[in-house]
């Protein structure tokens, strides 16, 4: 009877041991699985983010290119026969912007100013138009270098990604990816999975683009 006994507390105890077995198993199961899930979302934060801070960089270069072509008309010798400055307008659309807005940052006021002033100034300019557009092409020849360097700092990859100079609605969109790959956490039978996880930001509106007549909307891609 002894015997018989111990060899079912035995068996009770092997069971036990075997049942803990199975429930850590699938435990870790699940975990691994919570886990790759997790990731994913990080990851598309992760590019999200990224996309987003590289178009609002990219914005900059718009903007300080715009600056330089109202500096230029503004000096130019035809100003002595049409005194059409802009810089006084400029400067009362910065002050109408930051009375209206005064939770507004420095640059949202400059840029909206420049946004009002060029889009009432450049329908029938042909000078104006010149010097806009030449800023256009010297903005899009930095802004890839701009945008490159900015995923890169947030580990986003470089192949792949795109700027694109303007959307459907007059913003800077940029594209990237951040690499996802899964976690098997020493669970060979686990196959590996990766993708490339893509995502897009915009920058702000650029209102004045509408009224430009010679600038063609393109996506150029970022070199790895």
């Amino acid at each position: 009877m002894v015997r018989i006994l111990r060899h079912l507390q035995n068996e009770r105890g092997n069971m036990t041991i075997f049942t803990l077995t199975i429930y850590w198993f699938m435990f870790m199961l699940v975990f691994v699985a919570l886990f790759n899930f997790s990731t994913i979302f990080v990851d598309k934060e992760q590019a999200s983010n990224s996309a987003q801070q590289a178009s609002i960089a990219a914005v900059k270069d718009i903007y300080d290119e715009m600056d330089d072509a109202i500096k230029i008309y503004d000096a130019s010798p035809n100003r002595y026969y049409n005194q059409d400055y802009l810089t006084p307008r400029i400067i009362a659309a910065e002050s109408s912007l930051r009375a209206s807005h005064p939770d507004w940052s420095h640059s949202e006021i400059e840029y909206g100013a420049i946004d009002s002033v060029l889009s009432n100034a450049l329908p029938g300019n042909v000078e104006l138009q010149g010097y806009v557009s030449l800023g256009l092409r010297n903005a899009a020849s930095q802004i890839p270098g701009v945008v490159a360097k900015v995923l890169s700092d947030n580990h986003a990859t470089l192949s792949g990604s795109s700027v694109k100079l303007f959307n459907s609605d007059n913003r800077i969109e940029v594209t990237t990816s951040v690499k996802y790959e899964s976690e098997s956490m020493g669970f060979d039978f686990i196959p590996a999975y990766s993708e490339q996880i893509y995502q897009t930001g915009e920058s702000r509106r650029i209102d004045f683009i509408d009224e430009v007549n010679d600038w063609f909307y393109i996506n150029i891609p970022i070199l790895g």
